[in-house]
């Protein structure tokens, strides 16, 4: 495959976006909880319920984004979609930096809210491989979309580092990583101005029903890979700034950042992995690997645990959600920007049901609770997925 310059540019937008995304998993439950206990000095089921509600917030962003996509695209073209959206997130790293200065929580979880806008839209990245490559033969399209989503490794290392090192590079806390998350949200605006990209085809003019969305072939096995595969990840991922709360913010910084590159450091491989497995065999090696990952837990929750599990999780992760996409790209359909939409809002849906509860299931039940949901989802699942037929 040639160099291609849309390739090249959505690999570094992908890692930008991965860099913020990774930036907030780690700095926003731990900002959070630092608020609310400037506030209330008796840390109890509140305060670590509020925690999250920050993170929560960016996802809850993200779903509505999502779920007025296809009307912001068709109606400001992709290119603009996504300038538009970079432009809301260099606002919400703003606020954010406002926020903490004046030691608002609320407007803290506006700015959150805000930045999940720039990290759902800028998730469609993973849908232009076919455009960026033309007539690109099947083979090079998975190449290519494992690269773009491999960006994510740019992201994994810089978002966790950055987000570290921010922790106290000013005055309060967690501003400096705020201000790095600007700085991410600028170059990825940069990067987006030079993407080529041509216009879409004009709007259907009879929408599609969600039932003839449900019946293309694998939208629904591609769209439940892709939204159960990433739950799981968020519903780990998120309650792990809490769950290593005792930990030195280095050691949380660490987990994070091999669980970031065990995320997307396995996309340099999928190009070979679906060629032999296809896309089915990667989803259900995901899954086996998430059951892996909750039973390690479950073994150990020592340092090395926590790690060695959020390790399984990133590779879980990267096999089914990038199985359910090179099964979700392989779809030809006159409908495709209304089945992104509906793709983007399961995804973000299911995420945004994931964080809300991390606060509950770990002040009620614990780990021992959250490794049984993650163990009991992923039997759920395989036993789903073998029966359902689209």
């Amino acid at each position: 495959m040639r160099f291609n310059k849309n390739i090249f540019l959505l690999f570094l937008s992908q890692g930008f976006n991965g860099a913020v995304i990774s930036l907030l998993t780690f700095s926003s439950p731990l900002a959070g909880k630092w608020f609310v206990e400037q506030l209330n000095k008796h840390v109890g089921a509140f305060v670590l319920n509020l925690s999250t509600l920050a993170v929560s917030l960016t996802l809850c962003g993200a779903f509505i984004a999502v779920f007025f996509s296809s009307n912001i695209i068709y109606k400001l073209g992709r290119k603009k979609a996504f300038l538009w959206s970079t432009f809301v997130g260099v606002c919400g790293a703003l606020l954010a930096i406002l926020a903490l200065s004046q030691g608002s929580f609320w407007l803290f979880c506006l700015a959150t809210f805000l930045l999940g806008f720039f990290t759902a839209l800028n998730g469609f990245y993973r849908f232009l491989v076919n455009e960026a490559l033309k007539n690109a033969n099947q083979n090079h399209a998975y190449k290519a979309s494992a690269l773009i989503v491999g960006g994510g490794i740019l992201g994994g290392v810089l978002g966790p580092n950055l987000a570290h090192f921010g922790l106290h590079l000013m005055h309060t806390p967690f501003v400096g990583s705020f201000i790095f998350v600007l700085i991410l949200c600028a170059l990825n605006f940069l990067c987006t101005m030079f993407l080529d990209l041509t216009p879409l085809p004009p709007k259907p003019k009879i929408k599609a029903t969600l039932l003839e969305c449900l019946k293309e072939p694998h939208f629904l096995r591609a769209t439940l890979s892709c939204a159960v595969g990433f739950s799981l990840m968020t519903l780990m991922m998120n309650a792990l700034p809490l769950s290593m709360a005792h930990y030195e913010p280095q050691e949380i910084k660490n987990v994070l950042m091999w669980h970031f590159i065990a995320m997307y450091a396995p996309s340099l491989l999928l190009a070979f992995l679906v060629k032999k497995l296809n896309p089915f065999g990667l989803i259900v090696i995901g899954m086996i690997f998430y059951g892996i990952a909750g039973i390690v837990a479950l073994m150990s929750q020592d340092f090395w645990g926590f790690l060695v599990s959020l390790i399984f999780v990133g590779i879980a992760w990267s096999l089914s959600f990038n199985g359910g996409t090179f099964l979700f790209n392989s779809i030809q359909s006159k409908n495709q920007v209304k089945l992104q939409e509906l793709n983007a809002i399961a995804i973000f849906g299911a995420n945004l049901m994931a964080s809300l509860s991390v606060g509950i299931i770990l002040e009620n039940g614990g780990e021992l609770v959250l490794n049984g949901i993650l163990l009991g989802s992923v039997c759920v699942f395989l036993v789903g997925f073998k029966f359902l037929k689209t």
